[in-house]
């Protein structure tokens, strides 16, 4: 863990493995996620809870993107 200074994760939530970026959470450091598919009413008020700084953006990665 002291290797790295944050986490940046795509689509933790459609895959249901967000468990595993709690050790960077725990750690102080910060965790950067994003969602394409899911809409943030699926995942904004958990990623909030868990300390994620979480958006969801298009999948063909344009300037669009609605954070949490």
């Amino acid at each position: 863990m002291g290797s790295f200074d944050f986490a940046v994760n795509e689509e933790c939530f459609e895959y249901r493995e967000c468990g595993k970026l709690g050790v960077f959470i725990k750690a102080n450091k910060a965790v950067f996620h994003v969602e394409y598919g899911l809409s943030r009413s699926k995942f904004c008020k958990q990623a909030r809870k868990l300390g994620f700084s979480s958006l969801r953006k298009h999948l063909n990665l344009d300037a669009w993107r609605r954070p949490c």
